[in-house]
Parts: structure tokens; sequence; C-alpha cells
């Protein structure tokens, strides 16, 4: 059952105790009594959130208060109105939101960082904004834009007020419409400005307005002894889809890889690294159509590799989100393997649960220890819960490539660790499952990141089982 917020801007941090589910009340237990199997020593718990797709309108009728209304009173707006959480293929809406925030603060009350890997708006978002507002002008419409975007950094001040924030941008995110993020438009110079303060905290990225406002991508220093370097990048120029439709100029995806040669050269440790689409295959829009479906064109592919691994400061880390799926990649890069990490969704759009991340980080380089997944199960329950610890599910000790192998080499060979990945993939979903039998279009996409090496260990695969390949 829904339960009205209705809760002064002051006390917002009180509010979020009582969440739009009807969650347990808020606990001062430490992070670490929560994930026991997280708590090494020397070890920073991070939380990771990707794929909010945030939909303000879940209820029409308040859509032209929200147009009209500042940011700061969306808040109220949506708490004024008693509504469901959002269903299975459905986008975020403010009942799931808090719900969520609700679940992350009581899951890591105080994260020293604080990352969200992209699409922060929900999908089709021009298309309904028209449906419901149909004769507003651009103008306005980018506005709602603007205010979308302030409201979800205003949230997630509230929610961590201390944490310094990563956040990288998406395909959805934009004034101009899917896959067309636009160099040095408004909508950059706006998103920077409202996330500013939570990325910038004590200085930690000083050229990020600069920066993003030009491209979408930056550098910062994470907490740590010594500061953590970071690298996020905007992997929306280097789609299969892209298209620049709001602006003339360079190739953005190419000015982009020569600002990462030049962040690459000038970092003095192993840098994390952040962006919204993987490099890689589309495995799900492959097996659909029977034909190789990349998430990148092929020559950004190779050149990305060919930079993170060129230099002996290497990164160790690689931070992704879109999949909406709990997933991994292992790049061979001219300096070895590099083990990548796929956030699940908050947005139950693609029929998995509603998820979020708590990661463990060894060292001043970014080594991701463990992790720890949480999930709302729509089907089945109000409440979050923990969902599984990488480590323990697996019999292994650390997210990184070595051990990411021993996983690919687990799927492919033991059955009961198919069969635990595949739940953990969908967030325990049961709408969103692949099929047993197609297991093999998956498996191949975690460590053949171009087309040509991704069709052949299909088609190996298929020919042992006896079906056709793409």
């Amino acid at each position: 059952m829904v339960m009205p917020m209705v809760c002064a801007r002051f006390l917002r941090q009180l509010c979020l105790c009582v969440v739009a589910l009807a969650l347990s009340p808020c606990s001062t237990v430490a992070a670490s009594s929560i994930v026991p199997s997280m708590n090494g020593g020397g070890q920073q718990l991070w939380l990771l959130v990707s794929d909010v797709h945030f939909n303000p309108f879940d209820d029409p009728s308040i859509i032209k208060r929200l147009i009209r209304a500042p940011e700061s009173d969306w808040h109220t707006i949506f708490a004024s109105r008693e509504r469901p959480p959002s269903s299975y293929f459905t986008d975020t809406n403010f009942a799931l939101f808090e719900s969520a925030l609700g679940a992350m603060r009581r899951a890591l009350p105080n994260p020293p960082v604080v990352i969200i890997a992209g699409d922060s708006m929900g999908h089709k978002f021009p298309e309904r904004f028209a449906q419901y507002a149909p004769n507003e002008p651009q103008t306005v419409y980018q506005q709602f834009v603007d205010k979308t975007i302030a409201f979800l950094a205003s949230e997630f001040n509230a929610a961590y007020p201390s944490a310094q924030f990563l956040i990288t941008i998406g395909n959805n995110d934009g004034y101009c419409g899917n896959y067309m993020s636009t160099p040095g438009s408004p909508f950059l110079a706006h998103m920077a400005a409202a996330w500013q303060p939570l990325i910038n905290r004590g200085g930690a990225a000083p050229n990020f307005m600069r920066d993003f406002s030009l491209g979408g991508y930056y550098t910062s220093r994470l907490p740590s002894q010594p500061m953590m370097p970071a690298i996020v990048l905007n992997s929306v120029f280097w789609s299969a889809y892209y298209k620049n439709n709001c602006a003339t100029g360079p190739d953005p995806g190419l000015v982009e890889l020569a600002w990462l040669a030049s962040a690459l050269r000038s970092t003095a440790a192993p840098p994390l690294l952040m962006t919204h689409i993987p490099p890689g295959i589309d495995e799900y829009l492959s097996l659909n159509n029977n034909a190789v479906t990349p998430l990148y064109k092929e020559q950004y592919t190779q050149q990305l590799l060919s930079l993170i691994g060129a230099d002996a400061i290497a990164p160790r880390a690689f931070i992704l989100g879109h999949i909406h799926h709990a997933t991994f990649e292992i790049a061979n890069t001219f300096g070895g393997q590099l083990g990548m990490l796929g956030v699940p969704s908050i947005s139950p759009d693609q029929g998995t649960n509603p998820a979020f991340v708590v990661a463990a980080i060894s060292g001043a380089s970014p080594t991701i220890a463990d992790t720890s997944t949480f999930i709302l199960p729509l089907s089945s329950s109000s409440t979050w819960r923990s969902l599984y610890s990488f480590d323990s599910a697996y019999g292994l000790s650390a997210f990184d490539a070595p051990n990411l192998f021993k996983l690919q080499s687990g799927i492919a060979n033991d059955t009961s660790t198919r069969a635990t990945f595949f739940t953990n993939y969908n967030s325990a979903s049961t709408t969103a499952t692949p099929s047993p039998a197609k297991w093999r279009w998956y498996w191949c996409g975690h460590t053949n990141l171009t087309p040509a090496p991704y069709a052949a260990c299909v088609n190996q695969s298929a020919q042992k089982a006896g079906a056709p390949g793409p």
C-alpha cells in the first residue's frame, strides 16, 4: 500500500524513512552489518545505480502543475497524489523512485561515492510530453526536461548530502531525442549546473562544468588515500544508433576519443572508467533478430580498447549501464584483460525487478572486491531485499577479469552456475528470463565485443548444440 508523503522540504532526510512503499522503518544499522561479506579491511562501500528512467507522466492529472511549477515544488506535487509503484514493463514513477531511495539509504546510509550510470529520463520522453501537453512550445518542453534532471539531482542530494557523485549521460537524456546526444548543447550545460554541487564536492572535479557542457564527459578524483582518478565517458557518441541531428561539426565520437587519450596520459594512477552504453554486442537484439547487433560502431570499440590498454597505468575497473540486467564483460586490451560491471536498472521497463548495487572497493586503485545486489520483487513483495553477493554466489574472490573468466567457464560447464547467473541477471524476475536453450547468445557476448568473433562464437556453440546460429 502506498503511503502519502506530506513533508516539508527541510525534513526530507526524515521523509526518506517513510518511502512510497510500506517498507520497514529506517535503520541505524551500519552498512557493514547489512552486507557482512563485504566488510573487509581497507574497503569502501559505494552505491551503484543505473537506468532510473524517471517517468513524470505517470499521473496525467498533475502534468500541467509540473509544467508551471519550479523544480523545487515537484516533490510536494508528486507526493500529493497517492499512486502505486511502477509495474513490469513500465518506467520508474515517483512512488518507485522514493521507495528505491529509501532502500538505498537503509542499505548504505553514508557512502563516500554514489555512481549513477546514465538514462535519467524515461523512454519516449518527447512523445509522452507531446501526448500530455500537445500545445506547449519547444521551449516549455526543454524547460520540463531541465526540471526533470534538476529534480533527480535534488532528490539524490537530499538522500546523500555528503557523498561524491559520478553521473553519466544516457541515450535517452537530452532535448533532441533518443541516441541524439548533442555536443555543446544547452541541455548539457543545464544538466551540468544541476549536478555540479554533487560532483564537484570538495573541488574533486574542477573542470566538470566546462567539459560536461561541451561533450558530456569529464574527469574527477574520488575519495581515497591517495585520491582515486575517475574518467566518465559519453558513449552515446559511439553508439551504432547515434545521429547528430541537432548540431553540426566534427565527429563527436572521434573528438571524445582524442580527449580520452589526453585524459589517460594525464592520469597518475589506474583510473576508474564509467559510461552508459557498454562496448560489445546487444545480445537480446542479436538473438531476436538472428543477426549480430553491435552496441557501438566497430571503429569506436577498437579505438576505445586500444586506448585503455595502451598505457602502463591502465584502468582496472569499468562501470556500465544501459543493459538493465546484472551482467559483465571482459575486454581484451593491449594491456591485458579488463573486467566490466554492468549495473542493473531501477526501471522495470524490460521486465526485470528494480535493483541497485553496493560495491566493495579495495585500495587506492579501483578494484571491485565484491558486489551486493538489492531488489524489489514486484510480483511478490513490497519490500526491498538483498538478492546476492557476487563472491558468495559464485565462489569467487573479486569482480575482476581473472574471476570473471572463472565465472564464464562455470556458466558454460555447470548448469547450476548457469541457472544462478541468469536468475541474478534478471534481478530474480521470471518475466525477463532468456530461454534456457539460448544462453549461448548471452554467454558469447561476455568476451566477444565485436561482430565477427561474436558470430563465430555463437555459430560454434550452435553447432555443438545442433541449432542454427546467426
